[in-house]
């Protein structure tokens, strides 16, 4: 049981970087393209949620940006 539980996490964690580092659906959509295997709903589905998980740490990274220069701009100020 906690081997399944392990092996999940692992696949989603994997999934999730994949994501974002990988541009989101689009490594997704053309893996399916090229292999065919893999139906069009679940594809779309997997897809989209690669999408969201891409927006999510850009709007993270670009929070975070934001944050940092703001913090320069008041250390300059001082």
């Amino acid at each position: 049981m906690i081997r399944l539980l392990k092996t999940i996490i692992f696949a989603w964690a994997l999934f999730i970087a994949v994501s974002i580092i990988g541009g989101g659906g689009d490594l997704f959509r053309s893996i399916s393209d090229k292999t065919g295997v893999v139906s069009q709903k679940v594809t779309d589905w997997v897809a989209d949620r690669a999408d969201r998980y891409k927006e999510d740490a850009d709007s993270i990274k670009h929070f975070v940006k934001e944050l940092t220069s703001e913090k320069k701009k008041m250390a300059q100020d001082i």
